[in-house]
């Protein structure tokens, strides 16, 4: 599958020009801009936009988050992706992969909730596809 990729206009530069020196965060520069973090942070690097101190994404609001996974996990029965893609829409972007780091490091019960989440997830996208294979074999006879 090929990605779409769309170019960087010369306004686009100054407006991320713009936002870095004012200080904002990857993230919200990106939904000013309709893109994603990493474009951004690609195109502030290759215009020499980086500093040595915005380098690394070092969130703050840790505690908060893995309260929010914990319960997003055991309450609303979620997967690790579907918990990262949760947190993004209330305004914490967050990664699966940071969120599989922190679940990685909570406790066995948690980890072991996650595993039967997305077990629990497979095993019904997996008896949806055979009720609609049965669905096109009957309609075929």
């Amino acid at each position: 599958m090929t990605r779409k990729h769309r170019k960087w206009s010369r306004e686009e530069y100054d407006r991320l020009d713009e936002l870095v020196k004012a200080g904002w965060r990857y993230a919200d520069i990106a939904a000013d801009l309709g893109r994603g973090i990493i474009e951004v942070q690609g195109a502030a690097q290759r215009i020499g936009l980086m500093r040595h101190d915005r380098q690394g994404w070092r969130r703050i609001d840790w505690d908060d988050i893995d309260q929010a996974v914990v319960d997003c996990l055991e309450a609303q029965l979620m997967t690790i992706a579907q918990v990262a893609a949760h947190l993004t829409a209330i305004g914490k972007p967050v990664s699966s992969q940071s969120v599989y780091r922190r679940v990685a490091g909570m406790p066995h019960w948690i980890r072991e909730r996650a595993r039967a989440n997305g077990a629990a997830r497979r095993s019904a996208v997996a008896a949806r596809m055979r009720r609609r294979q049965q669905l096109k074999h009957k309609e075929a006879a």
